[in-house]
C-alpha cells in the first residue's frame, strides 16, 4: 500500500486549518499565563558534523541522537508552575528523514522506559510528541535519555530556542484558553514554522487572509517572518525537502505558494523575479513544456501567479496561471475522480482521490478565481464561470464521500483508511471559500461548520492539529521532484 496511506500521531500546525478559518473566524485576546507551559531542554553535548550536503534551518542549534552509548542526555534547567494533567516530550526535526524512525526515552540513566516517539518520513521542522510516564520532580532531577533502534541512522533534532524547537510542554489542568484562541496563539509564533514551500506557504497564505479580513486583533508581521528566508532585497535563503540548500534557486513546482505572501509583503524583492522566471520557463511558443501535471500546481504555482499578477500589474501572468489549472482539469480529472499526478499524454496518473491531492486541486481554483474576481480589469467572465463550474462539481463529488462525522480519510472513496485531519481541513477550507465567492449555493453553512467543530477534536492543549496524513516521500532519491 502506498506510503500516503501510513499515518502517524503527529502534531502537524496545519496550515490548511488557517485556511479553514480564515474566511469566517474572529479571535479575541488571550489570557497571559502567569508561567510558560513550554520548558525548555539544554544538553551539554557539543554539535556534531551534519551529514554531507545537508543543513540545518536558518542555522539553528541542534543536537543527535543516535543508539544506545551514542544517545542524547537532556535536563530541564526550568519545572512549570502548572499542575499538569499530562507531560509531554516534543522533538522539532533538524533534518528530512526518508523512513521509520523510532526514539527510545528513559528517565536519565535509570533505564526506565517513560516514552517512545515514531518518527517517520518526517519533514524538517516537524514536531513529533510522547507523554511522559514521569512526574515533573523526576524530570528535574534524572533528566531525560534519547536514544534510537540499534540499526537506524541518526536522527538530527533542533534543540530549544527562545521561541521554538524542542520542549517539554505541560498540558495545564482545565486550559484556560478555548481552542480556537489556543490555536492562533501557537499559528501566530514560530511554532508554526515550516520548511519554504507548501508547506510554510499554507501557513502564510492562511494567515494572511485572516489579517486581510480584519480576524487578527494583533497585527502579524510578514516582514519579520519572511527575513528567516529573505534576509535582505536580494537574496533568498532555504533548504529544498532533502534539507539541502538550494539558495537564491527555484525550479520547484510545489514550492511557489510563499510567493502569494511575498508579493503582497515584498513586491519588489528578487525572488519574485526567480519566480517568474521559473514560471515562464514552463511554456514554448504560449504552450506547455512540461509532460509531468500534479494537482499541487492548481494551488502552489497558478495561485501564486495571479496574485504575483495582480501585485505588479501584469495581466500576462494570469494567462499563464490559467494555462496551468486548464491543463490540470483536462488531464488530471475523471468524471468521478481527481487524479494527484498524470502525464499530459495521459498516461501515468494516479493517486485517484488522494485527500490532500484533492485538496490541491479545489483550493487552487477557488483561490485563483478569487483574485481574478477582484481585479476590475479582468474581463473574462466565460473563464470565471468555467472555474466555478469545474469547483462545483468537484466539490459535489467530494461532498458526496465526506463521512458521518463531518470529515474524510486519506483517500476520498476508500473508507478503510483513517481520519486525516489535513484533508479534512484542506476541504473545509475549499468549501468556505467557494461560499464567500457565491458558489455552492445550496450548501448550507451548518455544514462548514460542523467542519471546524470536527477539526477542534483534533487539537493539542495549545493549539496544535494532529491526526494529519504523513508527507508525502520515499526514501532518499525516490521522491517526487
Amino acid at each position: 500500500m502506498q506510503n500516503r496511506r501510513t499515518f502517524l500521531n503527529q502534531c502537524a500546525n496545519g496550515g490548511m486549518w488557517v485556511a479553514m478559518v480564515a474566511p469566517y473566524m474572529r479571535v479575541s485576546g488571550t489570557v497571559a499565563e502567569k508561567s510558560s507551559p513550554y520548558l525548555p531542554l539544554q544538553s551539554n553535548t557539543m554539535e556534531v558534523a551534519l551529514p554531507p550536503g545537508r543543513r540545518v534551518p536558518f542555522g539553528w542549534p541542534y543536537w543527535r541522537i543516535a543508539s544506545k552509548e551514542q544517545g542524547l542526555f537532556l535536563h530541564l534547567s526550568e519545572v512549570s508552575a502548572h499542575s499538569p494533567s499530562k507531560i509531554f516530550l516534543r522533538l522539532m526535526v533538524a533534518l528530512d528523514t526518508r523512513d521509520k524512525r523510532r526514539v527510545l526515552v528513559t528517565l536519565g540513566h535509570t533505564g526506565r522506559i517513560i516514552g517512545s516517539l515514531n518518527i517517520w518520513f518526517a519533514s524538517a521542522l516537524q514536531i513529533f510528541e510522547c507523554t511522559l510516564d514521569a512526574s515533573l520532580a523526576e524530570l528535574k532531577q534524572s533528566g531525560i535519555y534519547l536514544q534510537t533502534d540499534h540499526d537506524q541512522e541518526p536522527l538530527y533534532v533542533l534543540a530549544t530556542t527562545e521561541r521554538t524547537g524542542s520542549h517539554v510542554f505541560v498540558s495545564p489542568v482545565g486550559r484556560r484558553n478555548q481552542p480556537k484562541e489556543a490555536f492562533l496563539e501557537s499559528l501566530t509564533s514560530l511554532r508554526s514554522l515550516h520548511p519554504f514551500g507548501w508547506m510554510e506557504g499554507c501557513t502564510m497564505d492562511g494567515l494572511y487572509a485572516l489579517q486581510k479580513a480584519g480576524r487578527l486583533t494583533k497585527r502579524f508581521d510578514f516582514q519579520e517572518r519572511l527575513r528567516l528566508f529573505l534576509p535582505d532585497s536580494t537574496h533568498l535563503i532555504y533548504e529544498n525537502p532533502g534539507t539541502e540548500p538550494s539558495d537564491n534557486v527555484f525550479n520547484n513546482v510545489e514550492a511557489g505558494l510563499p510567493f502569494a505572501v511575498i508579493s503582497r509583503v515584498l513586491p519588489l524583492h528578487s525572488s519574485v523575479k526567480l519566480f517568474i522566471d521559473f514560471a515562464k520557463s514552463r511554456f514554448t511558443n504560449g504552450k506547455l513544456n512540461s509532460q509531468s501535471l500534479t494537482t499541487e500546481g492548481c494551488y502552489t504555482l497558478a495561485y501564486p501567479l495571479v496574485v504575483v499578477g495582480q501585485a505588479l500589474g501584469d495581466s500576462d501572468l494570469y494567462e499563464l496561471a490559467l494555462l496551468e489549472l486548464e491543463a490540470r482539469i483536462k488531464f488530471l480529472t475523471s468524471v468521478d475522480a481527481v487524479f494527484q499526478r498524470g502525464q499530459i499524454d495521459g498516461s501515468g496518473r494516479g493517486f485517484r482521490n488522494w485527500g490532500r491531492g484533492f485538496t490541491w486541486f479545489l483550493l487552487g481554483i477557488v483561490r485563483t478565481a478569487a483574485v481574478l474576481k477582484e481585479d476590475k480589469s479582468f474581463r473574462q467572465t466565460n473563464q470565471l464561470n468555467y472555474l466555478r463550474e469545474v469547483f462545483e462539481t468537484y466539490a459535489r463529488l467530494a461532498l458526496s464521500h465526506q463521512r458521518p462525522v463531518h470529515s474524510w480519510g486519506a483517500y476520498l472513496d476508500l473508507p478503510e483508511t483513517a481520519f486525516d485531519a489535513s484533508t479534512t481541513a484542506g476541504l473545509g477550507a475549499a468549501l468556505g471559500y467557494g461560499k464567500k465567492m457565491g458558489w455552492l449555493t445550496d450548501l448550507p453553512e451548518h455544514r462548514i461548520k460542523s467542519i471546524r467543530s470536527r477539526l477542534e477534536k483534533n487539537f493539542t492543549a495549545d493549539g496544535l492539529l494532529t491526526g494529519s496524513c504523513q508527507i508525502n516521500r520515499g526514501r532518499r532519491g525516490s521522491a517526487k521532484k
